[in-house]
């Protein structure tokens, strides 16, 4: 509990636990394995039975990806493929038929010849919107005129009328945080009383993009001019330049064990979720334009996750109304647990844009790539630890502060 005086009042913060309300919805994690061939529409089509639609979608693409450390030397190639993990929140009375639904899912679309396959995991639990915030706030307003009380007598005031009052909504999480000031003795001087409240909500938006790793390996006498030359000559476009860092391999032949030094140029490509199957399969001609130019580069891909444009984020504002509403409410509440009214709005500001994950991990049993002895290698595609998590797409949030007269 924290407290201060000054400018005639007396300020305190009082704090508690949120009592934890009972979970009552189940969190399934649901991965589709494709093709580079398959678009978001066409994945979203094969699992419509459960309910799930593209809104469903958290992430593209396990992560996060494991280093080249070996080039693939002549041999067979991986398949490439794309994980598109979905979400899907059930109430606990449809757990049953819901894991049901899965199984039988999971069965018939690895039988059709879709060339899909499905897993899913129960990922956790987590509490409806419709549960309200557990938070006692006349409790919270009797500690801290206790606390304010303790500290004014010490210097021979007494903690009068509430002057203020400052808290915190949010649509995400319950707050359970309120700070109080009171009044020192009389209210002749005072400073004007007000109700503070902080409002924030997360504006939940569909990714439109999709991050794309690629990586080159090249002898140790290319420059970074040698490997952008390649890409653009094979095609790839647009890709940003990241970090570059020696690798090396060893190999067995004869008996003899010889050491391989090479360099890996990493870069970043963005694309737009549409065209995601039309810029992997750019990137696969690409590889083989550069491996049959003998050059001695070999081109790999990962796709690293998807995300939000600013394009998109600035397009698809916050609503300021459920802001408001949300601070009028909490003003409200506040204000009765007080004893006092919220009056008028006296002032409104908007509070700057922050990123929140919204969903708990995805965890992926699954790893990619080609294995030759003692090095871990990436082809085409990517690779991650087993029981890794997987983060969904960061979603923006937006808040709003608003003052209210205090009467």
């Amino acid at each position: 509990m924290l407290a201060q005086i000054s400018n005639n009042t007396v300020t305190v913060t009082a704090s508690q636990s949120s009592t934890a309300a009972q979970p009552d919805d189940a969190v399934f994690a649901v991965t589709v394995s494709s093709g580079v061939d398959k678009t978001l529409d066409q994945i979203v089509a094969a699992i419509s039975g459960l309910g799930i639609t593209a809104a469903n979608l958290v992430q593209i693409g396990p992560a996060p990806y494991v280093p080249v450390t070996a080039a693939p030397r002549p041999g067979a190639v991986p398949v490439p493929t794309i994980q598109w993990i979905f979400q899907l929140v059930v109430p606990f009375s449809k757990l049953k038929d819901t894991t049901a639904a899965l199984t039988a899912l999971q069965k018939s679309i690895s039988q059709n010849n879709s060339g899909l396959t499905l897993s899913f995991s129960l990922s956790g639990t987590r509490v409806s919107g419709q549960q309200p915030p557990n938070c006692n706030l006349a409790d919270l307003v009797s500690k801290a005129r206790a606390q304010a009380q303790d500290i004014a007598g010490a210097a021979g005031f007494k903690a009068g009328a509430v002057v203020g009052l400052t808290s915190a909504t949010s649509a995400a999480v319950p707050i359970c945080s309120l700070t109080v000031r009171f009044a020192l003795g009389m209210m002749f001087g005072q400073p004007e009383p007000v109700i503070t409240i902080s409002a924030t909500r997360t504006n939940a938006i569909q990714a439109d993009q999709v991050l794309i790793g690629l990586t080159v390996q090249s002898p140790t006498t290319a420059g970074l001019d040698d490997i952008t030359g390649a890409l653009t000559g094979a095609g790839v476009s647009g890709a940003n330049f990241t970090q570059v860092y020696t690798t090396i391999s060893y190999t067995l032949s004869g008996g003899v064990q010889a050491q391989l030094n090479e360099l890996v140029w990493s870069f970043t490509l963005t694309a737009p979720l549409a065209k995601l199957s039309a810029t992997l399969t750019q990137i696969i001609s690409a590889q083989q334009t550069i491996s049959a130019n003998n050059s001695g580069l070999i081109l790999s891909f990962y796709v690293e996750g998807a995300q939000i444009s600013p394009q998109l984020q600035q397009s698809q504002p916050c609503s300021q109304a459920a802001l408001l509403a949300d601070a009028q409410a909490q003003a409200k509440a506040v204000a009765a647990a007080a004893g006092v009214t919220a009056g008028a709005i006296l002032s409104m500001g908007e509070g700057s844009s922050a990123v929140a994950l919204q969903v708990a991990p995805t965890f992926i049993s699954s790893i990619a790539g080609n294995f030759t002895t003692g090095v871990l290698t990436s082809g085409v595609g990517y690779a991650s630890i087993l029981g890794t998590p997987v983060l969904p797409t960061p979603q923006p949030t937006c808040s709003l502060t608003v003052q209210f007269q205090l009467m």
